[in-house]
């Protein structure tokens, strides 16, 4: 188990360092219903679009194991993303397991519920969007991605908007049927707000 955990950290480091030019490159494979495109930039103005395309591939496959199973879970996920709070508690509260680990925000692992508390305050405090997902690696139950994400500070006459690089890694449990996140571990780059 310690090498296949050794591995996917390995793989999402690779990963993380072929997406930072900052472009999705998927290339067509018979084998998975996310790789659709060859190469598309990936922008705040396209983003909303590539998450709903691929969520659209997602719902017409067949996935025959657990790994794509999830692999559809989180695409179909990314495409109802909601950058509202009172939309994005719903998305959430679809994702998560209620008691959920979280590390996202700062070094300490929260609740789910302190997790969402915390988010309420960046919605408040920036307009958000969500890129597509540009690689998905799964490993037994855990799902390793890498999207951008983008803020732009609210209240702010031409404020500049931070574009960062985020790396997931989300363990799916199988509750009634449904692949929920028991643990969510979120590492960003920071896009440049702390210059």
């Amino acid at each position: 188990m310690k090498k296949d955990i050794y591995t996917l950290v390995m793989a999402s480091s690779l990963i993380f360092a072929a997406c930072n030019n900052h472009a999705a490159s998927e290339q067509t494979s018979s084998k998975d219903f996310t790789n659709a495109r060859t190469v598309t930039e990936v922008s705040i103005d396209n983003s909303k679009q590539l998450r709903m395309e691929a969520a659209e591939r997602a719902r017409k496959a067949n996935p025959k194991n657990l790994q794509e199973q999830i692999k559809q879970r989180l695409y179909e996920a990314w495409g109802t993303w909601q950058p509202d709070y009172d939309g994005w508690l719903k998305w959430s509260d679809d994702l998560y397991l209620p008691d959920a680990n979280i590390l996202a925000i700062g070094n300490t692992p929260q609740t789910f519920h302190d997790y969402q508390a915390s988010m309420k305050l960046q919605r408040e405090t920036c307009f958000m969007e969500m890129g597509p997902i540009m690689q998905l690696v799964v490993e037994d139950n855990v799902a390793s991605l890498v999207y951008e994400m983008y803020l732009t500070p609210k209240g702010i006459k031409d404020a500049p908007t931070f574009n960062m690089m985020i790396t997931e890694y989300n363990t799916f449990e199988m509750v009634d049927g449904k692949l929920m996140v028991k643990r969510l571990d979120l590492y960003t780059d920071g896009g440049g707000m702390s210059k």
